[in-house]
């Protein structure tokens, strides 16, 4: 059984106590669309929140569990939860309903008529059925990037806004499943202009301190950089997470008895049930600083028979209305908030976050920070189109007044990815024709979105007409060392578009069978190197396509912010020209002084890595650990869980050595065995800029013939390095946390029951250690979620891939056992090692900290690279192409602002989001506030319109002061623009959201 979570948002004033904040300011505003039974100070008041929580695919696909298909599984149906929710309400005013995730609404309202819509929209505006979280999934916290939890967001709240209006603006967020919280999502939240946060899930000894201490009600400092970014918290459910008490679950789907309130019948049982109740309350209400207690009535896919629910909540709520001590009555989310804030209590803080999850000794839900690792990626890769697919639609719409633009892919896309946020999809704890599901929808809504990028782009250069020539687009496959039009065409052409604000340069590698290939670029000298891939995908079974022999390596250089560049690849009759490659057994130094590593030729394994002046010892090493099959058939590693049997193993084979130098990459290959090969890769040269190694590794398939799974890492160790057990992960891509191994900052637990599982963190951008003592910052970058930890001085873990043989039984009902081309899954993917000293600026005038923030943006927004047959396009027309560029900025913005979000809104309107991507401190030059003129951004067009909304996009800024008086908070949401005429100031982790209008 999953749990989840309510989130209810409030903006409140604050007055540290000794630990405690108390909610002492009026509040400003009210919402006028939420209606809130009265309550009794003199008793204790349960808020009765009804609810079904509706997965977004699980155990069934999204469409399976939206019109109640493939039955055997679960027998439920979303589009008649909703249905029967509105008749069960529309006759009784008292009743109270919340509804959460906006994917299926949507998909609802689509299938309604008119009568129905006017039904539900009556019933959100006069607060019977409230809107809560609104997100387009409830997503999971872990594993998400935050730029994907804003847009699932936004886009949440644009169809809400449209169908609902004003009073279908949610201002609870609602995250009662997810396993584990992050602080950056609660951040994201207060920037949202939520009031609150509702919670279930968190460790089981942090739940039993809580209550001991009467602190399940908190407040949380979200942000180490915001001041005003204290959000309320509330976790519920001391008993069944987000159901029902024992003995209350009356759904068609549970099995208690119903209240019987007629005294004539023999079956009568309200006063026994109404005592058990009463019972179960007096224990509740001691958890708590108030005598307020919310109770949630409903579970999984609770209420396609919704009448059965409130009748017998109707007679619970009659069978106190007598009693001196207990008051019943139907609530929302908002209304518990707005009694809590009426007693005013004095709530202590909490700075950090909610990981790992541990619901029982031997159960700590670490395992789905990487299961299904190539879904995470592939997941991150469509994020990276989606991004470049809204830019180039805002910019060619506004390129010049004849162009025409279709925004349904990006509509597509942008639900796809949404869809892949929630907490069984991006978490990887879904059953596996599910997982088949989710992979299907994203590739479908990817090639939508890449069919319009040459039309696009060929606007862009002048050339509407290139899609009569070629068709580009992404070598999807090029991670098997697979692309249909690198390898079968005798030339092709490569178009580059960096979705950034400011140049980069970027590495291409292409597949291709030819080795006597050479490239024309924009200008010369051009870069490029053909090296031998990463060896053996001989096990891939396609039609009409087989892995490449060579791999072309191309350095585009000073690619322009929100541009592109051009190249054109065509073979020769001799070897190629401009690049030499000598391919040698072992390898000494690979790189040049600015940067390079040594391999040990005994152990065939990293020894040192040269890098910001410094030169330091560094070994990395491939580990398993055995997971563990269970107890009794209880708390095996699966899905969610990880659980090893013991401390890893390592690979102990030494690997064969194969090095390539090149012109600009120097790269060795490690091959260990059948399954394990790593590249490590480093770019040289000044021109590369490219400040770190790459270790492009490449797992599986995994051998479980044992009978036990098997869990892979990489250990990373500095020599005599003393980190103190301290190191250092990302919150969703943003601020770094300070993790302190075996150590919780709010409650204590016994670290010897699972010492390594308890240790692990969801790792989705980042995680550093430091030795101050030798002013030395080693950090290790990766290309998607994964877990990780430092479990040993001067080590860095990450897991690489994992293949399990048991359910860990947390509902999903399958092994964490995914198989291809009938074997065990091939995971591939990168790490990006930094390190350098901690204080001072390096040659390039940033600290070692501020070359990471770059580093990881442009991992995230990669530039996108499509490519297309040239055999078709004129040679005059390609010499042009290869000789143009083009850039949508005037000139590029600092390197510490980014464009977050640039896409169209409405017809006449466009979103745009500008983000601060430094912290306080992480730089004396960078780390500071930048003024940007947004009057003076775009080459084209011009912005001649500015509306400051909240992240979210659905709230105008001004318009939060005109909100009725009963929405408060904690934390004061901005209430005017930070804009200065079109002047915007951004201060470090500050993200700007504005809709603005375009003119040519």
């Amino acid at each position: 059984m999953k749990i989840r979570i309510s989130i209810l948002c409030l903006l409140f004033g604050s007055i540290a106590l000794a630990a405690a904040y108390r909610i002492n300011v009026k509040p400003a505003v009210t919402n006028s669309c939420v209606k809130c039974h009265e309550t009794d100070p003199d008793k204790i008041n349960v808020h009765l929140v009804h609810h079904s929580h509706d997965d977004v695919g699980w155990l069934k696909t999204v469409d399976q569990y939206f019109w109640g298909l493939n039955y055997t599984i679960v027998n439920v149906g979303v589009q008649y939860i909703i249905t029967s929710v509105v008749n069960a309400l529309w006759e009784h005013p008292d009743r109270r309903f919340i509804q959460v995730e906006t994917a299926f609404f949507w998909k609802w309202w689509k299938s309604q008529d008119d009568v129905m819509r006017n039904k539900f929209k009556t019933l959100v505006d006069n607060g019977q059925l409230e809107i809560i979280n609104g997100g387009w999934v409830m997503n999971d916290e872990a594993c998400v990037n935050y730029q994907s939890t804003i847009d699932q967001f936004t886009w949440g709240f644009r169809i809400l806004n449209d169908t609902l209006g004003q009073c279908g603006q949610p201002t609870i967020g609602w995250q009662i499943d997810p396993f584990g919280h992050s602080r950056e999502h609660a951040s994201i939240l207060s920037k949202i202009g939520f009031d609150g946060l509702f919670f279930a899930r968190l460790d089981m000894n942090d739940r039993e301190q809580r209550k001991k201490d009467s602190n399940m009600d908190f407040l949380w400092k979200t942000s180490a950089n915001n001041d005003d970014s204290v959000i309320f918290g509330s976790m519920f459910g001391p008993e069944n997470i987000y159901y029902p008490p024992t003995g209350f679950c009356f759904d068609v789907l549970c099995g208690d008895d119903s209240i019987d309130d007629d005294p004539e019948n023999d079956a009568y049982n309200v006063i026994d049930k109404a005592n058990l109740f009463a019972e179960n309350i007096k224990s509740y209400v001691k958890y708590y600083k108030t005598n307020h207690v919310l109770i949630t009535m409903g579970g999984d896919f609770q209420y396609q028979a919704a009448e059965i629910n409130f009748q017998n909540s109707d007679r619970l709520i009659k069978a106190f209305e007598n009693n001196t001590e207990i008051k019943l009555l139907y609530s929302t989310p908002s209304c518990y908030l707005k009694a809590v804030y009426d007693v005013q209590p004095a709530l202590v803080t909490k700075t950090d976050d909610f990981f790992p999850y541990g619901s029982a000794d031997h159960t700590y839900w670490a395992g789905y920070f990487t299961s299904r690792q190539n879904f995470k990626r592939f997941e991150r890769q469509s994020h990276n189109i989606l991004q470049v697919a809204k830019q180039l639609t805002t910019i060619v719409s506004k390129y010049n007044s004849s162009s025409k633009v279709d925004v349904r892919p990006i509509k597509e896309l942008r639900e796809a990815l949404g869809v892949m946020q929630h907490h069984d999809a991006i978490t990887g704890t879904e059953k596996q024709h599910v997982a088949r599901d989710y992979t299907k929808i994203l590739a479908r809504a990817v090639a939508q979105a890449e069919d319009t990028f040459t039309d696009y782009i060929g606007k862009l250069l002048g050339l509407p007409n290139l899609s009569s020539f070629t068709k580009l687009s992404s070598c999807i496959l090029a991670n098997m060392s697979i692309c249909n039009t690198t390898q079968s065409s005798d030339g092709f052409i490569v178009f580059v578009y960096n979705p950034l604000a400011w140049p980069v340069n970027y590495t291409i590698r292409l597949p291709i069978d030819d080795y006597s290939t050479t490239v024309r670029p924009a200008s010369f000298p051009i870069i490029f190197d053909i090296l031998n891939p990463i060896s053996n995908f001989s096990y891939v079974q396609l039609d009409n396509v087989h892995p490449a022999k060579y791999e072309l390596n191309i350095m585009a250089l000073e690619v322009p912010p929100l541009g592109t560049k051009v190249y054109h690849v065509h073979k020769v009759t001799a070897k190629k020209p401009y690049s030499s490659n000598e391919v040698v057994k072992q390898a000494a130094y690979l790189g040049d002084d600015r940067i390079g590593f040594k391999i040990d030729n005994d152990s065939g394994l990293l020894k040192s890595i040269t890098m910001n002046g410094r030169t330091v010892e560094i070994t990395q090493q491939f580990l398993y650990y055995t997971s563990h099959n269970g107890t009794n058939d209880t708390d095996p590693s699966g899905a969610y869980i990880f659980r090893p049997v013991a401390e890893a193993i390592p690979i102990v084979e030494r690997p064969y050595l194969s090095s390539t130098f090149g012109f600009f990459v120097d790269e060795v290959e490690q091959k260990f065995n059948d399954w394990l090969t790593q590249i490590i890769r480093v770019h040289k040269g000044s021109n590369g800029t490219q400040n770190y190694i790459e270790f492009d590794w490449l797992v599986g398939p995994l051998n479980v013939s044992d009978g036990h799974g098997i869990e892979i890492i990489t250990r990373y160790t500095v020599k005599d390095f003393k980190n103190e057990g301290t190191f250092y992960t990302d919150s969703n891509g943003r601020e770094m946390i300070k993790r302190i191994l075996n150590y919780r900052p709010t409650y204590s637990y016994n670290s010897s029951i699972e010492p390594i599982a308890s240790n692990y963190y969801p790792v989705t951008s980042k995680i550093s250690i430091l030795d101050k003592q030798q002013d030395l910052q080693v950090s290790i970058l990766n290309d998607r979620a994964q877990g990780g930890s430092s479990l040993n001085e001067g080590e860095i873990e990450l897991m690489l891939h994992r293949r399990t043989l048991r359910d860990d039984s947390k509902g999903v009902e399958e092994p964490m056992n995914e198989t291809e081309f009938g074997q065990g899954i091939v995971a591939r993917g990168q790490h990006y090692l930094v390190l350098g000293p901690i204080s001072g600026t390096q040659s390039d005038g940033k600290t070692v900290t501020a070359q990471e923030r770059t580093i990881a943006q442009q991992k995230l927004l990669q530039p996108w690279v499509g490519v297309g047959d040239a055999s078709k396009i004129p040679i005059g027309t390609i010499d042009y192409l290869i000789s143009t560029s083009y850039s949508a900025l005037k000139k590029s913005l600092p390197e510490n602002i980014n464009i977050l979000t640039l896409e169209p809104w409405t017809e006449t309107t466009y979103l745009l989001r500008l983000e601060h991507i430094l912290e306080k401190n992480e730089d004396p030059n960078l780390s500071s506030e930048v003024t940007i003129d947004l009057s003076d951004l775009f080459a084209h067009f011009t912005i001649t319109s500015v509306v400051e909304t909240t992240l979210g996009a659905n709230k105008n800024l001004e318009s939060i002061e005109s909100k009725p008086e009963w929405i408060y908070g904690y934390n004061e949401v901005p209430k005017k623009s930070s804009l200065a005429g079109t002047e915007v100031v951004l201060a470090p982790m500050d993200i700007k959201t504005f809709i603005v209008e375009l003119a040519n």
